[in-house]
Parts: structure tokens; sequence; C-alpha cells
């Protein structure tokens, strides 16, 4: 399984593998938001990995782009900009509780 070339994505850490099952294995990849805040997320390695870098062997933290679109834009009090992403596309990832949509530094954020 090969996570597809997304157009958009957010940078984010995958801190360690949660377990080999289901098969190709589970990777907790960690987003920090404009605010600080850090939402985990847990998915299978390949949705974070179109290089298969992450397993359970592998020295983490390790960064990785996790496929979102740019639902909007803005800036901080602080003049900070900043944009709204949403990771339920392409693979429909939430953090902890279900969310999925994110405001993140506009540098977080990368056009392929």
């Amino acid at each position: 399984m090969t996570a597809p070339t997304h157009t958009t994505s957010v940078t984010g850490r995958a801190v360690r593998w949660v377990g080999d099952e289901p098969f190709p294995g589970l990777v907790e990849v960690q987003l920090t938001d404009a605010h600080g805040v850090v939402w985990s997320m847990v998915d299978k390695a390949p949705v974070f990995d179109d290089e298969d870098r992450l397993r359970a062997n592998t020295a983490y933290p390790v960064e990785v782009q996790v496929g979102c679109e740019v639902v909007g834009r803005g800036r901080l009090d602080d003049g900070t900009e900043v944009v709204t992403v949403s990771t339920r596309l392409p693979w429909g990832i939430e953090a902890e509780g279900g969310r999925t949509e994110f405001l993140v530094d506009v540098h977080q954020v990368v056009t392929h």
C-alpha cells in the first residue's frame, strides 16, 4: 500500500510505532497547531509515509507530511499568518476525539 502524492500536506512528526496489527502496522503522528497544542493521530504507517521509512525499528521521531486540504486563511493577533487545514481528505485522518481541522502556521503547509 503506497500513499498517493498529496497536492497539499501539513508537517507532522511520527513519534512512535503503535503496533503491527492491523497490517502493515500503526504509527502515532503528532501535529502541533498554531497555538502550540499537540494533536495525536494514529493510523497505518503508509498513510503518513510513502517512502516506507516508518517501521517498528525506526529511530523516532521522524518528520512526515500529513495529507490535507486548506479550508481557510487568516492571521493571529500577533500577525502570524495561519491556515486552517482539514485532514479528512484524502485519508480521513482524525486526531484523538475525532478532530480533523487544525489551525497551523502557514510555514507548516507544503504544496507539492
